[in-house]
């Protein structure tokens, strides 16, 4: 179950606390995009859902806004992002250069957990990244990861093996290709628990935790935006609906 913690709770009160946002002409539509991730992105069937998906479109239902989403790779996102070509992207971790063609939002969509996942009696669940020595660990390609994962890298203690989707590293760690692969905690645990039933473990504690935001083009007007989605976002995460959402996902 995702349970709120205080501390991302005290987060959202802040963000909560500012008041009711200055009015102004609200779009009636929002084409938004993403890339599969499960289960915050699903693709079933050429529908669009997911936890982030249903969230996001809960949240313009909120504001009187028609909220559509389409799917496309993260790397391509970005540059789209960059190019001002998108309208909104469902979910982006902030960083000081992203913020620079990216708009914000400030109540985190969800966290994610960097976590190891690896073969069933590979290793000991309670295995310490830092006591990782010469494995070949499978990434999402696009997939930013983490400071510790990335010195890693420069130091020789692992190698980064890019992968085109999470489904195809848990493959290659089935047949041996790979000796861990590295994702979001809930995101490993729908795909096995739908695909490679009790074949995989996550090594705990994870890596490290960091909020995926909102995000809008950067372009004038869309920063208007951003104080609205967060008190939609603070609303549908204390009043409950946002949970309910999360356990229809991952139950």
């Amino acid at each position: 179950m995702c349970r709120i913690s205080p501390v991302l709770m005290l987060l959202i009160i802040l963000c909560g606390a500012n008041g009711p946002s200055l009015a102004f002409d609200l779009p009636r539509k929002l084409e938004c995009y993403s890339t599969v991730f499960e289960p915050f992105v699903i693709e079933r069937e050429g529908r669009i859902e997911g936890v982030d998906v249903d969230i996001i479109k809960l949240v313009g239902a909120e504001l009187g806004i028609d909220i559509s989403f389409a799917l496309m790779p993260w790397s391509r996102l970005e540059q789209e992002l960059q190019q001002a070509q998108v309208q909104c992207v469902a979910a982006y971790f902030r960083t000081e250069e992203r913020e620079k063609y990216m708009h914000f939002t400030h109540v985190p969509l969800h966290m994610t957990a960097y976590t190891l996942f690896v073969k069933s009696g590979r290793t000991a669940a309670n295995t310490r990244f830092s006591d990782i020595r010469d494995w070949n660990i499978g990434v999402n390609r696009g997939f930013k990861t983490t400071p510790e994962f990335e010195d890693a890298i420069k130091r020789g203690r692992i190698r980064r093996i890019d992968l085109n989707g999470t489904e195809q590293g848990f493959s290659m760690l089935k047949l041996g290709r790979l000796d861990a692969v590295l994702t979001n905690y809930h995101v490993g645990k729908f795909v096995i628990k739908h695909q490679f039933p009790g074949e995989f473990i996550a090594l705990r504690p994870s890596i490290r935790s960091t909020p995926a935001y909102f995000v809008f083009v950067k372009k004038p007007g869309y920063d208007k935006l951003v104080p609205l989605f967060d008190e939609a976002l603070f609303r549908i995460m204390i009043d409950g609906r946002y949970q309910e959402v999360f356990n229809r996902y991952m139950r």
